[in-house]
């Protein structure tokens, strides 16, 4: 039996915008969650970050793309080929909008060898959120969000329950350590043909982790519904407020208006990020955004937030 996750962890690896600087690399997160390694989105640099912050590229189990523009994939066909040269033989899945495995495909006809292991791109379209991938306890949908070109969202939700022993129950009854091994398992336990039932030596715990991705888009207060108290909210903030005029017409959004959508679905915790390279620093940001909601953080490369 696998051992539970009570706790999910986030990895900024990169919160800039558009082009890199000297201070944030392109958008590039790592997300482990119960047993697996997410990468999403993965701007150029992405592979010198995953080294610096010492998270292996191998270990990576699935990725999702949010879209085509260079500082979202732009790292990827040299992720993908490192993997090769590292001989990895797993499957690698890719999730991304319509024109990426058009883009990958190009990648492998020109390298020999590329790629060693079975690389299965996926990609999604629509105009509804949707269920793409799952596992026991994972479940990550997609979401349209409203850019310059097509481009998605990322909901991910771990759920399971736990079985956990009543100590002091457990310790009058003087039971064998093996009873509590099979009560942990939703077991009965026999003895001297005696059946002990799990449920009186035991409670059930439901964990629940939430993790909302929104990047490059136009303020979208009609999609809060269905994110409704995530607990960790990613949402992008390339402006400040003032900016407002040139966020919708480069369809971005400022820290406000991500403020504004953390209120809406009553996260645990905004996270503004996407910041353009005029922000050298980002407390104005910061404090712009908790006049509106006060549960704010603000995304650095190599910070690290935690689902617990």
């Amino acid at each position: 039996m696998k051992n539970i996750s009570t706790e999910s962890k986030l990895t900024i690896l990169g919160c800039g915008a558009a082009v890199p600087s000297l201070i944030r690399y392109n958008t590039a997160q790592i997300l482990e969650m119960d047993d697996k390694i997410f990468l999403i989105d993965c701007g150029e640099g992405t592979q010198w970050q995953l080294i610096k912050y010492k998270i292996s590229v191998y270990k990576i189990d699935v990725i999702f793309i949010s879209h085509l523009h260079g500082d979202h994939f732009l790292g990827l066909p040299g992720l993908l080929n490192t993997l090769s040269l590292y001989g990895r033989k797993e499957k690698l899945t890719v999730f991304g909008p319509k024109g990426l495995k058009k883009i990958i495909s190009t990648s492998i006809n020109i390298i020999p060898g590329f790629p060693t292991y079975e690389l299965v791109i996926i990609e999604i379209s629509g105009n509804k959120k949707r269920n793409i991938y799952k596992t026991e306890n994972i479940q990550v949908s997609s979401f349209p969000l409203q850019h310059g070109i097509m481009c998605f969202g990322y909901h991910f939700e771990y759920k399971v329950s736990l079985i956990n022993i009543i100590k002091d129950k457990f310790e009058k009854s003087r039971l064998p350590l093996q009873a509590a091994q099979s009560f942990k398992l939703g077991k009965n336990f026999n003895i001297e043909n005696k059946v002990y039932n799990f449920k009186e030596y035991t409670i059930f715990k439901k964990i629940r982790h939430t993790y909302t991705y929104i990047t490059d888009t136009l303020f979208l207060p009609e999609i809060s519904t269905f994110f409704k108290n995530t607990k960790l909210l990613y949402h992008e903030s390339t402006y400040m407020n003032n900016l407002l005029d040139k966020a919708k017409m480069t369809y971005h959004s400022t820290c406000v208006q991500a403020a504004e959508f953390a209120k809406l679905c009553n996260a645990e915790l905004l996270i503004l990020g996407h910041f353009s390279s005029r922000y050298n620093e980002t407390e104005d940001m910061l404090a712009e955004a908790r006049t509106i909601y006060e549960k704010t953080d603000v995304a650095e490369d190599g910070k690290v937030f935690y689902i617990k």
